[in-house]
């Protein structure tokens, strides 16, 4: 591919210098008004071709790095807006939802299925660029995946469209808690179980990331409620939803690299081995 780059970019040099020669060849036919008119309409219609190609050429050259750049900008726009959200609005309470440091890694979806069981997205950037297993999968729209395998240059992430994944979320309007998961029919319908049946939960209602996890941060938005009905056998609702995410068609991803991770597992393991 380098090569191809550098051959069209040493044919943009040469169209520029065809360029330069039809421009001094008209210079020749100045004395002669028909000659004259002949050869500037029939070299204005040649320049405006070779530099629509030229610029075509051009354009195919940087498209990549501007997408790229355009990308990262993204990246660091989350990740600043983040930091602005970390300011506690109560420090006497203990309301520490905000305050780790999230920050964000993007990249390129290289490979993704949505028809099996256990599906999962294939991304371009591994332990080099500071992937590590557990992190989460976001795009600008909405939850994606868990890293779950991880190379030097290249990731695996179980989907959220997986049998596999369960994710804490909450009811927006109630911040009521729940549990996203899929129970392998229709890939772009997923469940929702934990609500209760007296919570005023409707048609259209958001759900959002819990945030009582070290891998998403809160209040990312996951779904839309689609539909909802009494669980005759329990005290809960039960509830399909749409995803705000449409995986099947994601081109780039973003991996949520909580930095307080490390820490915050380690404490919490605590606890568990007591």
């Amino acid at each position: 591919m380098r090569g191809i780059y550098y051959l069209l970019s040493r044919f943009y040099v040469l169209i520029t210098f065809v360029l330069l020669e039809i421009f001094a060849l008209t210079l020749v036919y100045k004395s002669h008004k028909y000659q004259e008119e002949r050869f500037l309409n029939t070299s204005g219609t040649i320049t405006g071709t070779i530099m629509e190609y030229a610029h075509g050429i051009n354009t195919f050259i940087h498209l990549g790095k501007n997408n790229e750049i355009l990308l990262k900008e993204n990246a660091q726009l989350k990740q600043q807006l983040t930091l602005q959200n970390n300011i506690p609005i109560d420090s006497s309470l203990l309301k520490n939802a905000n305050t780790y440091r999230f920050n964000y890694i993007p990249a390129n979806i290289v490979n993704n299925s949505i028809n099996k069981s256990v599906n999962y997205i294939t991304i371009d950037k591994g332990t080099i660029d500071g992937i590590q297993k557990g992190l989460g999968v976001i795009s600008s729209n909405g939850v994606v995946g868990i890293i779950t395998n991880v190379s030097e240059h290249f990731s695996l992430a179980i989907s959220v469209i997986s049998v596999k994944t369960l994710i804490g979320v909450r009811h927006k309007k109630t911040n009521a808690l729940g549990n996203l998961n899929w129970k392998g029919d229709n890939p772009f319908i997923l469940q929702v179980d934990g609500f209760s049946k007296t919570l005023p939960i409707k048609k259209n209602d958001t759900i959002i990331t819990a945030g009582f996890s070290s891998i998403f941060p809160p209040d990312l938005p996951v779904a839309i409620v689609k539909s909802l009905e009494p669980d005759e056998s329990t005290s809960f609702f039960n509830i399909d939803v749409k995803l705000t995410n449409d995986i099947s068609s994601l081109r780039y991803v973003y991996v949520v690299k909580n930095e307080k991770k490390k820490e915050l597992d380690a404490l919490e393991k605590q606890i568990s081995n007591e």
